[in-house]
This record gives C-alpha cells, sequence and structure tokens, in this order.
C-alpha cells in the first residue's frame, strides 16, 4: 500500500512539475499572431532581379599614424638669455627666417675685443717686420755690424708674431662665430610645432626652444602584417584613408623597416602621401593593401522586407513566389546590398 501510495506522489508531482514549465513557457496564454501581409509584394509585380556575382578587391587594412620624413628641434649651441622668440605653434616660416634671438651683448664685446687684439697683433707684427728688414740689410752690408744670434734672434721674434697674428685672427673667428649663434633661423621651409620657452627665459646648450615639420614630407606609417610586407615594393602605388578627414590619398611606397616587431610579428610600413592638405602629424590613418578578390552577392535595397530582426526577399521559382530569409551585409551607396547567405547567383527576386 505504501508503495502504492509513493508512486501517486511521484506522479502527482510530475504533473504538477509539467503544468508549472507549460504555464512558464505561455501555453496557456494567448498568441498574438504574427502579421506577415505587407512583408510578401504583390507577385504582378514586374521589377524582376537576376543575382550576379560582382568580383571585388580584397582589401587589407594596416592601422597607422601620420609622421613627417622631415622634422627638427631647434635648440641652441651657447647659453645665453631669451630677448625674442618671433613664432608661435602652427605658423609657417621659410628657411632662414630668424626664429629666436638670444642676448649678444657679451658676445659682442668679446668680437670687439677679439678684433682689438687682432688690429694691435698686426700692428706690432708690422714693426717687426721693418725691425727686421733694417737688420738684415745691415747685417749683409757689414756682417760684423750685427751679430748672427742677434739676427736669429729677430727671426724668432718675427716668426713668434706672426702666429700669435694668426691665433688671435682665429679668436676673432671664433668670438664671431658665438655671435652668430645668437640668432635661431628655420633650417628649413615649415611649420612651426611647439614652442617650449618664452621671452626672459635662459636658453641653455641643447636644450628644445622650437619644434618644426615640413608639411610637404607627411606620410603614413603603419604596422603590416609579415605576411602581406614581403609582397610589398618600394614605389609601388597604394591607398591611405584618414578617417579624421574622411579623404582618400594617393601612397607610394617609400620605405620598409627591414625588422619585424617580435610582439606583433609586423613589420613598419612608411608610405609617402600625394596631396597631403589638411594633414597634421599625429592623425589617425589605415593603409588599404590589395591582396586578392572576393566574390561577393548585391541585391538592390527595395527588395529587402524587414519583419522584427529578420530580413526576408521573394524568390521567384517554378512553383511561384516564395519568401526566403537572408542574412545582410553592409549596404553601398548606390542603394545596394549585400547578402550574405540565403540566395545563390541565377537566381531571381521580386520587389
Amino acid at each position: 500500500m505504501k508503495a502504492v501510495l509513493k508512486i501517486i506522489g511521484t506522479v502527482c508531482a510530475l504533473v504538477l512539475l509539467g503544468g508549472v514549465m507549460a504555464y512558464l513557457a505561455g501555453i496557456f496564454e494567448t498568441k498574438i499572431p504574427v502579421d506577415f501581409s505587407g512583408v510578401v509584394p504583390s507577385t504582378e509585380s514586374s521589377q524582376v532581379f537576376t543575382v550576379d556575382i560582382t568580383a571585388e578587391p580584397l582589401i587589407e587594412q594596416a592601422a597607422g599614424t601620420v609622421r613627417a620624413k622631415v622634422e627638427t628641434v631647434i635648440s641652441p649651441v651657447i647659453t645665453a638669455t631669451i630677448s625674442s622668440i618671433a613664432v608661435w605653434s602652427g605658423d609657417e616660416v621659410k628657411e632662414g627666417d630668424v626664429l629666436v634671438k638670444l642676448d649678444s651683448r657679451e658676445l659682442r664685446a668679446r668680437v670687439d675685443q677679439a678684433h682689438q687684439a687682432v688690429v694691435a697683433a698686426g700692428a706690432r707684427l708690422a714693426q717687426f717686420e721693418k725691425d727686421a728688414k733694417r737688420v738684415q740689410r745691415i747685417y749683409k752690408a757689414d756682417p760684423g755690424a750685427v751679430s748672427k744670434a742677434e739676427l736669429d734672434r729677430i727671426q724668432a721674434v718675427l716668426i713668434t708674431a706672426r702666429a700669435e697674428l694668426i691665433r688671435l685672427r682665429r679668436q676673432e673667428d671664433e668670438a664671431k662665430t658665438a655671435l652668430s649663434y645668437s640668432e635661431l633661423t628655420a633650417p628649413i621651409t615649415g611649420r612651426i610645432v611647439e614652442r617650449y620657452a618664452d621671452p626672459g627665459d635662459t636658453a641653455r646648450q641643447g636644450e628644445a626652444l622650437l619644434r618644426m615639420y615640413d608639411p610637404d614630407t607627411l606620410r603614413l606609417e603603419a604596422s603590416v602584417r609579415e605576411s602581406i610586407a614581403s609582397k610589398l615594393v618600394k614605389k609601388q602605388s597604394l591607398i591611405a584613408e584618414i578617417d579624421a578627414l574622411n579623404k582618400q590619398y594617393t601612397a607610394v611606397v617609400d620605405e620598409i623597416v627591414p625588422s619585424a616587431d617580435p610582439g606583433s610579428r609586423s613589420f613598419l610600413v612608411k608610405v609617402s602621401l600625394t596631396g597631403g592638405s589638411g594633414l597634421y602629424p599625429g592623425m589617425f590613418g589605415r593603409l588599404l593593401i590589395p591582396i586578392g578578390q572576393i566574390e561577393k552577392i548585391y541585391i538592390p535595397a527595395g527588395g529587402v522586407t524587414h519583419v522584427g530582426q529578420l530580413d526576408f526577399i521573394i524568390v521567384k521559382t517554378e512553383q511561384g513566389p516564395v519568401r526566403r530569409y537572408v542574412r545582410l551585409g553592409e549596404r553601398r551607396s548606390d542603394d545596394r546590398i549585400e547578402v550574405i547567405s540565403g540566395l545563390s547567383p541565377g537566381e531571381q527576386i521580386l520587389f
């Protein structure tokens, strides 16, 4: 008797569990029917599209950064106070333009001192030359009037005076060169990127004051997979796309760094950009590299109907129009849409 009651209890528990699951599944609720009216267009439509395959180039995108091939940092050779800076970030300059002036008063004083020393040494040398000529005339006229030691001494003094004049002239040149360093000029024609100092600051030897680059040498540097980079050659023409400008530029392979990054297994490829107006260093870009062809199917966007998140088309068959689910891809600007799956070449759709 206990066994029978135990079986009955188990059956009741199972029935109750099944009823709960059915309730949770919504079996006892009224369903809202899906309205497919309007999904199927009129079969009398005369617009028929035959599905065909379109071959398109398969593009590998390599992310990169715009950088300048020619970029320079302006720094002083001497330590001095900055008198003036003629440029700001973004200014365009020409080669030879004066960018920074340093306090040159001390340097000019050194030039004047060196020049006066040269003048004095020249006067001494002129006097020694006259003395040497006089002694030589006396020695030739009367060898006994002047000793040979005196003649040698005069010759040594003359040589020393000439060497001293040369040394002082070199000092004057050195002072003039130091004075020329008080004006920092643009080594190239380009654009100022950053300004690191202001008038009144102390410019120290080797410390950067300005940074500039040549806008005509901007190029895209991208990391390219080793399997693709190995197929690229110098002077090869490619396409570069700058996302911020939504523009494409003609790119020519300028340099392929012959060393792969061991972490990403990629090579750094540098391409020059043609017509790079609006470009600035640091911008993000993509290098578009064709690596083959891919076959795609496109249909008119008007041939697709939507039910919720599902996409359907009407396929013309021998039995009549048939609704078929398809998976779609990107939509093109010419109002065509890619069909990833659900259609085969040669089939016809109605819309």
